[in-house]
């Protein structure tokens, strides 16, 4: 992870500045994904609950990738101070940000190696951030922890 005394590592040519660091999007993964983790350890032992639980993951995931369109952030990356963009710096918008989160079925494919893919790839992308056009980068403001995260700003 890059710290206050690293420097931010310069973007290639094509990619907006500074590209986030594998680490700082792992954390903010981890956040994003803790409330599925929580409801799949409540429903695990009934097989109807289970159902509905992963019919509210993937409604879960789609949230995500709305907000994510929309602002540039998902709760994970609002505490992290990251934000999506396309190679211009701009927002994805909606419709973009939900077909990501879908596309990232891709980076599962292989042993989950699209995952890793950032850690050595000279844009830090995905399988997903290539297919989409997007990057994630730094320089939000982190915000606390707050139920407002996950709730979709007002127009």
């Amino acid at each position: 992870m890059t710290g206050p005394d690293t420097p931010a590592v310069p973007p290639p040519a094509g990619a907006p500045a500074p590209l986030a660091d594998w680490g700082t999007r792992a954390v903010g993964f981890l956040i994003d994904a803790l409330p599925v983790v929580v409801l799949n350890a409540l429903v695990f032992w009934s097989d109807f609950l289970n159902w509905l639980g992963g019919l509210a993951g993937v409604a879960y995931i789609i949230y995500l990738g709305h907000l994510e369109g929309t602002t540039g952030q998902t709760p994970g990356k609002a505490i992290m101070g990251t934000r999506l963009v396309n190679e211009r710096g701009e927002l994805i918008q909606s419709g973009a940000g939900i077909g990501r989160k879908f596309v990232h079925i891709l980076d599962n494919l292989v042993c989950l190696l699209g995952w890793f893919l950032p850690i050595v790839d000279v844009k830090r992308q995905t399988i997903a951030d290539k297919v989409m056009q997007t990057y994630v980068v730094t320089g939000s403001e982190k915000k606390q922890f707050s139920l407002d995260l996950w709730t979709s700003p007002k127009v």
